[in-house]
């Protein structure tokens, strides 16, 4: 057992000691050109596929750092916003300068940061020019206007008030949180890796979208770091991985994509598009496990799981 993994058993041990119990680290909502770029890419791929109005009623999975990316898309046209994690990680210190920004590129009809930005950043797009051809017929000038966007800077400012436009809900476990058939739009970015019941979150999902609606979802497949390997935390045994965890909460769920599209159409939805993404960060690991090292449970793993590092996935209601 190399050093990497006995100090990752370590930090096992550690969780269970009180007041050593880690959340997962988010990253990146923080900034406003982050926000930015996910939530058009999301928005991009779901007009290439049939959704040409902006969402009235969307919902972020683990928004993170800030609802940034959340209100990315209120300030683009969407009416309203749920923002459901599962540890409080948002503050309004965070959410208010990366909104007043958004608006600002909004209005500017700035650039979609690139690859280049953010180079871990998917689903990647053809072009990251605005896509002004989804305003066409959705009038961004009235979306921006001085009264609309200051309403929503008030309610974000007054966001535990739990007003009609934006419902940040932490923690999330009960699906009755939100109404049936509802929401036009759910996403997440790098966030369905770290929940343990996907069953039971795909099931609240598609009890929440609209008939017509989608799921938009970004996959992270990735070690998180756990392994000198992109694809090691499959090679760990069921008890190697338990120590691992120990009592860290949303650590990774080790599930690989062929499990998170049974569990969505097993809810109810239609698979429209999957783009797998077979590349890896050279310096964050060092390479591939092979076949062999797999550990029991994953050895009947299909080779499109078995070579797929993240994956962006849509489905419809």
């Amino acid at each position: 057992m190399n050093k990497k993994i006995i100090r990752k058993i370590f930090g096992g041990f550690k969780s269970y000691v009180p007041g050593e119990v880690s959340i997962h680290p988010t990253g990146g909502t923080d900034s406003a050109r982050y926000c930015y770029t996910i939530w058009l890419r999301h928005l991009s791929i779901l007009y290439k596929n049939g959704f040409s109005k902006i969402p009235n009623t969307i919902a972020e999975l683990g928004p993170g750092d800030s609802i940034g990316t959340g209100l990315a898309g209120l300030v683009s046209g969407s009416k309203k916003l749920y923002a459901l994690d599962v540890a409080e990680h948002t503050n309004i210190k965070k959410n208010i300068p990366v909104f007043d920004e958004l608006v600002t590129l909004f209005a500017n009809r700035s650039t979609l940061p690139d690859d280049n930005e953010f180079s871990r950043v998917f689903p990647r797009l053809d072009s990251y020019n605005f896509p002004s051809e989804i305003f066409a017929n959705n009038n961004l000038e009235k979306f921006l206007d001085k009264s609309r966007i200051e309403s929503l800077r008030n309610e974000l400012l007054d966001m535990k008030k739990q007003k009609n436009i934006i419902q940040y809900m932490c923690p999330w476990y009960d699906p009755k949180i939100i109404e049936n058939d509802s929401v036009d739009l759910i996403f997440s970015q790098a966030v369905l890796e770290h929940v343990e019941d996907l069953r039971n979150t795909y099931h609240a999902m598609y009890r929440w979208v609209k008939k017509g609606g989608f799921i938009s979802h970004q996959i992270d497949f990735e070690s998180h770091g756990l392994s000198d390997q992109w694809n090691g935390h499959w090679s760990f045994s069921d008890l190697t991985w338990k120590l691992i965890k120990g009592k860290r909460q949303y650590l990774i769920n080790r599930e690989p994509l062929s499990k998170h599209l049974e569990a969505a159409q097993d809810a109810g939805f239609e698979i429209v598009s999957v783009v797998p993404i077979k590349s890896f960060p050279h310096e964050e690991y060092i390479g591939t496990i092979e076949r062999s090292q797999l550990a029991k449970k994953f050895k009947n793993m299909s080779e499109e799981d078995f070579t797929t590092t993240s994956a962006y996935v849509l489905a419809k209601k």
